[in-house]
């Protein structure tokens, strides 16, 4: 049995390159067509199959998937992340990855005469192939799901960030219209970005417009409550305008006095009593 692992594995190493050229013509067109779309050449995407199948080779050769741990990881995670940033759905990678088994196989049926072993030495190369790459297939839909979830978490970040833009009105006034609903997400991240904003535009006042926010939590309220408060040690004073009744609630729910804060019933009263001009 020892020796035809050794030969089965030898043959893999040796011919991983011409396994990954039957692997890629196995694929059909949608496949190809979407490495073009990704600016990925079939030149680029055969090395890389042909050094996993290498991998694959070895970890036969020594009957131990734990030899070749490191460097099928790296594999899955670079293959994980360059699949993400051109759009390739998982779905499609698994279909890819899958066609792997019969792929390998075809070949070792075409270059050894597996007729001649013994069926239980056979069976036993088999499983081994089948658990590796059942191994392979989990650890890179694992690393694809992260992968994904961080590219999710950074385009949201970035739609948030220009989500809120502080328009100047004069080199004192300047403006942040709000739209949508906000969150506690979306309202910690106002004060991250828009803090800084101000500072830099050196302005005296902030005119904050929540007519286009349907509903707002009271957690978010407060974190409304705590710019106000933060811009005003930098000597920034901010007025809250289009507030619906809706958006009130919270905000009393909250026991902060109203008359300690600066309010205006619309955007355009809001303006003509400031410092525009």
């Amino acid at each position: 049995m020892m020796s035809f692992f050794k030969t089965v594995g030898q043959l893999i190493q040796n011919n991983s390159a011409e396994i990954a050229v039957d692997i890629n013509r196995a694929l059909n067109n949608e496949y190809h067509s979407l490495l073009h779309e990704g600016g990925l050449s079939n030149d680029i995407a055969n090395k890389r199959r042909a050094h996993l199948v290498g991998l694959i080779g070895r970890a036969i050769l020594n009957q131990n998937g734990t030899d070749v741990a490191e460097e099928v990881t790296d594999w899955t995670k670079e293959t994980a992340r360059v699949s993400v940033e051109q759009g390739i759905e998982m779905e499609k990678l698994i279909i890819i990855l899958a066609s792997y088994k019969t792929t390998i196989w075809k070949y070792i049926r075409k270059e050894i005469e597996i007729d001649q072993i013994k069926s239980s030495t056979v069976l036993a190369v088999h499983q081994f192939i089948e658990d590796l790459l059942d191994q392979i297939l989990y650890l890179f839909n694992a690393t694809y799901i992260n992968y994904y979830k961080q590219k999710i978490a950074s385009a949201k970040k970035a739609f948030n960030e220009v989500s809120f833009p502080v328009v100047a009105l004069s080199d004192k006034v300047a403006i942040l219209p709000l739209i949508g609903e906000l969150d506690e997400e979306r309202a910690s991240i106002i004060l991250e970005n828009v803090l800084p904003k101000c500072k830099d535009l050196k302005i005296d006042e902030l005119i904050l417009d929540l007519s286009g926010v349907p509903r707002i939590d009271t957690i978010s309220a407060n974190t409304l409550f705590q710019l106000k408060d933060s811009l005003a040690i930098i000597g920034i004073s901010l007025t809250f305008t289009g507030i619906k009744p809706e958006l009130a609630v919270p905000m009393v729910n909250l026991g902060i006095p109203i008359n300690k804060l600066h309010i205006k019933g619309t955007l355009k009263n809001a303006i003509a009593t400031s410092k525009v001009l």
